[in-house]
């Protein structure tokens, strides 16, 4: 078994992780996943995202000045059944990519499952490792939303020890459980730029179907039509005769009709833009950290 790919390989499997999961992972989670149905609808569904902590509250729902910065998604029957639970190291083993908060954190995720190295990252480093990535190695990616999220996490990984070294603090989102709602969006604006950097990569190349197969030469040629039987004779001088272009006149083709007009489709909704990102984000009191 492999670590990160030991589970389905038509899924990736993303792990966020903090102290007591009910600010920043679960915050983390559910804003990852609302961004994935928005940019991939239904490959979304090849995304598997949860949240543990290092030392849960288990059981407590997210933080209220956290779930409020997911603004009108804070209500969802997701976010509203989450219950924060205490990170398993089975979790850590079968996910493509562990993110999480601190450094403190990954060193314990690492303490506890030192297999896990490779697909470990603080959140804010693999952002960072991200963004240093060279572009030509970035366009040989795979285009498959999956296949190009795991090469991702090896280009991160292979990208570490290339860039200059920051401080622990620079690594870290911060910890908002003690500070009022302010606290809790400045988390969450570091969660969402963050989060942004590994999925406008990921969709860097959108996935497009398959062309239709050349047809062989001379498939799809028009046949030759056959000569129409002779009509009736001509009226004689002074008869009028049916105008075949008239949209009116007996005999003419009937009148069109809007409903049979076919609709072209509107084009898909642009990405919104970073003015519109604050409608994304929504910040729950906790008890310990999140």
């Amino acid at each position: 078994m492999s670590v990160g790919t030991s589970g389905s390989p038509e899924v990736f499997r993303l792990l966020f992780v903090c102290t007591g999961n009910i600010c920043r992972s679960p915050f983390a989670q559910f804003h990852t996943r609302f961004l994935l149905g928005a940019r991939f609808g239904p490959w979304a569904h090849a995304f598997a995202v949860h949240s543990a902590g290092v030392s849960a509250v288990r059981g407590h729902g997210m933080h209220e000045d956290t779930r409020a910065q997911l603004t009108s998604r804070r209500d969802h029957p997701d976010v509203a059944a989450f219950a924060a639970r205490q990170l398993p190291d089975r979790d850590v083993l079968l996910a493509d990519l562990v993110l999480t908060m601190t450094r403190e954190h990954r060193s314990t995720v690492l303490g506890d499952v030192p297999r896990a190295l490779p697909t470990t990252f603080t959140l804010r480093e693999f952002a960072r490792l991200l963004r240093a990535a060279d572009p030509a190695e970035l366009a040989a990616l795979p285009r498959p939303p999956v296949e190009r999220a795991r090469a991702l996490v090896a280009l991160a990984r292979a990208t570490r020890g290339t860039v200059p070294a920051v401080s622990a603090d620079q690594d870290a989102v911060p910890d908002p459980v003690s500070g009022g709602p302010e606290a809790h969006a400045e988390a969450a604006r570091v969660i969402d730029e963050c989060v942004r950097t590994f999925l406008d990569l990921l969709v860097a190349a959108p996935v497009r179907p398959p062309l239709p197969p050349v047809p062989p030469p001379g498939a799809g040629r028009p046949r030759p039509r056959p000569r129409p039987a002779p009509g009736p004779p001509s009226p004689p001088t002074g008869t009028p005769r049916a105008d075949p272009t008239s949209f009116t006149g007996p005999g003419g083709p009937p009148v069109p009709r809007a409903e049979d007009d076919p609709a072209g489709g509107a084009p898909p909704a642009a990405d919104r833009s970073p003015a519109q990102r604050s409608d994304d984000l929504a910040s729950t009191p906790g008890v310990a950290g999140g």
